[in-house]
């Protein structure tokens, strides 16, 4: 093979050295397009193959890798001719047009590589039998959770005991942000990312390239145009897909009609981390069940609301959630807080379980208060508005922690109305993940928005005589 010239981005070039030795890993990288991710996860190969352990037999490195897209045409159209860049027929190896298969050889290295879509059930049960070591996902947001799972399985399998086994296993893969509701969002949220120091129990890791307006933006040198090859691709896309497939934004489900069409990412969340203020009440707006989840704010002097916290929790009563979750956040970061709860007015009802009520729970712990009786959602949407679309002195009434990704998402799309075939939307928001964010931050909403009433009510009377006096004169 022709000696290849090729430098990498920093964040492409930890990705293509990363792996675990002796181990199965899985590596993944999203980036803006055009940024050099797809001819990364073909060099990561290139770099793997030279780790195998020569084979005892004939003293040959050999690996088996399959390149996998989710369908034909964008597996011919777009990751083959990508692969033909760099590794020509003849060159770099022999290409084998019947099976798709392309033999790379290189000093000691002959790496077996196939490439297979996804189209049909009979191209999953071909990919699903294949003996590798490695696999490589094209575009894997596009690819079901059954598949990377299944094909986790088949890695390791090549070469033989006899030609020494695999050294290293795996899979990795490239690609765009995919949406906030894919199942790959919230696989990835809880994979090791390659720059923190955090270390997950788990074997993936996730790299996430700068977006193209970045001033630590990648491989703007191999893009027509440098730096404004992305200004110019910007001017025909809408802002969602900026910043989707520019920015490296994950972006959302436009399947429903948000419940909060105010909400403003980019109004209503903090630039950077929120100070809470241990002289202010603080509230948390507590959406109760077995899937369950609090938002914890302030209204500061100005009238803004100001949420710092979210406890999202799924499977835990509410006993447990307040001792293993609440308790907790609130010996570390709120000691001495004047503290209340304003639940969901539900929960002064009896458990299913127990005779106690989950406000009789919460009460052993914490102040109570529920905002208002009424537990309909107009009134919920309504207090949510009264902060979303407003400004004080001070910027924006509504004003959400960075680090409150839960409560954000749900904000943005995941908290929504469902709609049918025919385009007809639901009278009342899709039970998911992200309703009960949404619904504890409508409590918590309601709370300091029945408080603004209730002042307002008490001014009445006095400016009605101010009023009053004016008319007389």
């Amino acid at each position: 093979m022709a000696t290849i010239q090729y430098n990498p981005a920093r964040t492409v070039k930890a990705f293509i050295r990363h792996f675990k030795p002796h181990s199965f890993f899985a590596d993944w990288i999203i980036g803006p397009v055009g940024s050099g991710k797809t001819t990364g996860i073909f060099m990561k190969l290139v770099n793997l193959a030279t780790k195998q352990v020569p084979s005892p037999v004939d003293g040959k490195r050999r690996v088996r890798c399959a390149i996998i897209r989710n369908t034909a045409p964008q597996l011919t159209d777009t990751t083959i001719v990508s692969w033909n860049i760099w590794f020509k027929n003849g060159e770099a190896g022999t290409w084998h047009a019947t099976d798709k298969r392309f033999v790379l050889r290189f000093s000691d290295v002959e790496v077996e590589v196939l490439f297979r879509a996804l189209d049909t059930a009979d191209d999953v049960s071909r990919v699903l039998s294949l003996e590798l070591t490695f696999a490589i996902f094209d575009e894997f947001v596009e690819i079901p959770r059954e598949i990377i799972d299944a094909v986790a399985a088949r890695c390791g399998r090549f070469p033989s005991q006899k030609d020494g086994g695999a050294t290293n296993w795996g899979m990795w893969g490239s690609s765009n942000p995919g949406n906030e509701d894919d199942w790959w969002h919230e696989a990835l949220e809880a994979a090791n990312k390659y720059d923190e120091d955090t270390t997950k129990d788990t074997n993936w890791t996730y790299f996430e390239q700068p977006g193209g307006f970045a001033d630590d933006a990648e491989n703007l040198d191999n893009l027509p145009g440098g730096r404004g090859y992305y200004t110019n691709l910007a001017k025909d896309h809408t802002p969602h897909w900026i910043k989707q497939y520019i920015d490296v934004e994950w972006g959302y489900s436009i399947s429903g009609t948000p419940v909060i069409a105010t909400f403003n990412y980019d109004l209503h969340v903090a630039k950077k981390p929120l100070a809470p203020n241990p002289h202010l009440p603080l509230v948390g707006g507590f959406d109760p069940g077995m899937n369950s989840a609090m938002i914890f704010g302030q209204m500061d002097l100005h009238g803004r609301l100001l949420v710092y916290d979210e406890l999202i929790q799924r499977d835990m009563g509410a006993q447990r959630f307040i001792t293993n979750r609440v308790q907790p956040l609130m010996r570390v970061k709120y000691r001495d807080y004047n503290f209340t709860v304003s639940p969901d007015p539900a929960s002064s009802q009896r458990t299913q379980t127990d005779e106690k009520t989950v406000l009789q729970t919460i009460a052993k712990h914490y102040k109570v208060k529920i905002a208002d009786s009424n537990n309909r959602l107009p009134g919920r949407i309504e207090a949510i508005e009264h902060f979303t679309t407003r400004l004080t002195d001070s910027g924006p009434a509504l004003l959400i922690d960075p680090q409150c990704k839960g409560l954000i998402r749900a904000l943005r799309s995941g908290w929504r109305y469902s709609k049918s075939q025919k385009g007809d939307t639901s009278p009342e928001p899709v039970k998911n993940d992200w309703s009960h964010p949404g619904d504890g931050f409508s409590y918590l909403c309601k709370f300091f928005y029945k408080g603004i009433q209730s002042e307002a009510k008490r001014k009445l009377p006095a400016m009605r005589q101010v009023a009053n006096m004016y008319n007389m004169r």
